[in-house]
């Protein structure tokens, strides 16, 4: 464990610290402490969803993006969604870098603003995606009827278009106020924010309104598509499928990014005074943001992983892109999905009737 540091709340790090460990102004002294041995397995952690994230989150991408015909409106968000998380993994190196060296941030301030900006952006963009994506499965297993003229390729366009507004909005307040912080003892400098109190109620209010909005109306739409679900006429199997996918999908955003924003919460009402917490709760809360960066960075990683559990035809389609980068042989076989279906799963082949490769394993 690295010796201690005077730690207070006196402003909180950014409104998205991804370090975990941001130097506070002194208004009141409180003894602190890294996570034991955190500068070893925390960047192992962040590298290996480096890796993960890319090739999985790439392969989604090239998937999504080099499908020839028509395309379905939940590609459209999951294409979107895929980009977001490249976004956020892109950073990871970075951070795992700084993390190693203790929090120093070795890379100048340029790349600290854009860093923090792009994973300020990328959180944002991939809550409202994931929000856009509960409406559309509303619309598409509650509304059918009442929503066809919503339901179009230019909505879904003109949908992700304006979620990528409101991302870009919401990192700018980080490179405004992010940048080179000293860290304490003089040790060098870190990527924190400038200690702004308007900064914190700032911080609370994107927390409002680009993480528990969204998530208050995933949540709508998806307790109503459940219990439709539950009355008949049921609907396909494969439509089922495709909405228990979603579900994993939005679930392991929830469950990953939900402990991170509620730290956020609590160290903004900390340095706007309006939450006094002594020390021993502080040291607590530190730790456990950097416990729950921790799971905001695995979760960049994460929905390939959940496609390639839960989704048999992306399986083949990986495997299938696989085979062929290793120009492996292979046999074709006959896929019996169709591109003008919404409800089968979230990847398939190509047209009923159309033949691809897969590989003889």
């Amino acid at each position: 464990m690295q010796p201690t540091e005077p730690w207070s709340p006196g402003w909180a790090p950014a409104s998205w610290d991804y370090s975990g460990s941001g130097a506070l102004a002194e208004l009141e002294l409180c003894p602190s402490g890294d996570l034991p041995y955190g500068y070893a397995y925390i960047p192992a952690l962040y590298l290996a969803a480096f890796a993960v994230g890319l090739l999985g989150n790439g392969f989604v991408v090239c998937l999504l993006a080099g499908r020839r015909g028509p395309r379905r409106l939940v590609d459209t968000f999951v294409l979107h969604l895929a980009a977001a998380d490249l976004g956020l993994v892109l950073t990871l190196p970075l951070w795992a870098a700084a993390a190693a060296r203790g929090g120093r941030w070795p890379f100048g301030e340029g790349l600290c603003k854009l860093s923090s900006f792009a994973l300020a952006a990328s959180r944002c963009a991939g809550a409202l995606l994931l929000a856009g994506l509960s409406v559309d499965r509303y619309l598409a297993v509650v509304r059918l009827l009442d929503a066809r003229p919503l339901r179009t390729r230019r909505c879904a366009l003109a949908a992700c278009c304006g979620v990528w507004a409101a991302a870009l909005l919401a990192g700018l307040p980080a490179l405004v106020y992010r940048g080179l912080q000293p860290l304490p003892g003089g040790g060098g400098s870190q990527c924190g924010e400038e200690p702004s109190d308007a900064f914190q109620g700032l911080g609370l209010l994107l927390l409002l309104l680009t993480f528990v909005l969204p998530l208050a109306v995933s949540v709508f739409c998806y307790c109503s598509v459940s219990r439709r679900l539950r009355r008949p006429p049921h609907v396909g199997r494969a439509r089922s499928n495709s909405l228990r996918i979603i579900f994993a999908v939005e679930s392991t955003f929830v469950g990953s990014w939900l402990p991170f924003g509620a730290l956020r919460a609590v160290f903004h009402l900390a340095r706007l005074g309006a939450l006094p917490l002594p020390c021993p709760l502080l040291l607590a809360l530190r730790w456990g943001l950097a416990v729950a960066t921790c799971l905001v960075f695995v979760n960049s990683c994460a929905n390939p992983v959940i496609y390639l559990l839960l989704d048999r035809s992306f399986r083949a389609r990986a495997r299938h892109g696989l085979c062929r980068r290793a120009g492996l042989g292979g046999r074709r076989v006959s896929s019996a999905s169709s591109l003008s279906r919404d409800d089968s799963p979230v990847f398939w082949g190509r047209p009923h009737g159309a033949n691809t490769l897969s590989c003889v394993l």
